[in-house]
C-alpha cells in the first residue's frame, strides 16, 4: 500500500485533534421535551461523528431497535431523553459490537436515576477512550511521520485494526461476565 505522507500527516492530526475535543452530550444537555420522530433523527444525527461513509439513523434502524427491545417504545409516538440516551449508546457501539453485547452492556429496561447515572457514565468513559486511543496511535504515529518514511504507516494502520479487533474481543468478554446476583456484601 502507498500513502502521501503529507495528506496523511494532515488527516491524522485532524483526527487526532477530533478525538480529544469530542464529547457526546450528556443527559442533562437532552431537551427535556418529548420528540417526534423527524425531529429526533436530526438531533442523533447532530450528535453523532458519523463519516461519509457510515449511514446517518433512520426511521426504520430506530423502528428495528424498538422492535429488537434494544430501547423502549415511544409514547404516544414522541421520544424523550431515555429514546435519546439508548439511541446515543446504540449507534455509538453497533459498529463494534453486536446487539447482545451491547444490551449488557447497557441493559434496555432502565428507567429514571440508574439510566442517567448510566448514559452520563457512558459518556464520561467515551471521552476517556477516546483521548486513550489518541494517545496510542501518537506514540505509533508521530515517531512514524517524523521519519518521513510513508512505508511505515501501513505499521500504524495494522497496529489500530489489530488494537480495535482486540478491544472488542475484550468487551464481548468482560460483558459476559455479568451476572443477575447482586454483589455480596462485606459483614
Amino acid at each position: 500500500m502507498h500513502y502521501n505522507l503529507e495528506k496523511f500527516s494532515q488527516y491524522y492530526h485532524e483526527t487526532s485533534d477530533f478525538l480529544r475535543g469530542f464529547q457526546l452530550p450528556m443527559w442533562e444537555d437532552f431537551p427535556d421535551i418529548a420528540l417526534y420522530m423527524d425531529q429526533l433523527i436530526i438531533l442523533i444525527n447532530r450528535y453523532l461523528p458519523f463519516q461519509e461513509n457510515v449511514k446517518p439513523v433512520t426511521a426504520s434502524m430506530i423502528n428495528n431497535y424498538v422492535k429488537l427491545k434494544l430501547m423502549p417504545r415511544p409514547y404516544k409516538k414522541k421520544y424523550d431523553r431515555s429514546h435519546l440516551a439508548y439511541l446515543v449508546v446504540i449507534c455509538s457501539l453497533k459498529d463494534a459490537l453486536g446487539m447482545a453485547v451491547i444490551q449488557r452492556i447497557f441493559p434496555p429496561n432502565m428507567e429514571g436515576e440508574q439510566l442517567r447515572e448510566r448514559y452520563n457514565a457512558f459518556v464520561r468513559n467515551q471521552v476517556k477512550a477516546y483521548h486513550f486511543v489518541a494517545d496510542e496511535a501518537d506514540s505509533v504515529a508521530i515517531p512514524l511521520l517524523q521519519e518521513e518514511r510513508p512505508d511505515r504507516i501501513h505499521d500504524l494502520v495494522m497496529q489500530t485494526a489489530v488494537s480495535a479487533s482486540v478491544a472488542k474481543h475484550l468487551a464481548e468478554c468482560f460483558s459476559a461476565q455479568q451476572t443477575s446476583d447482586p454483589p455480596k456484601k462485606d459483614s
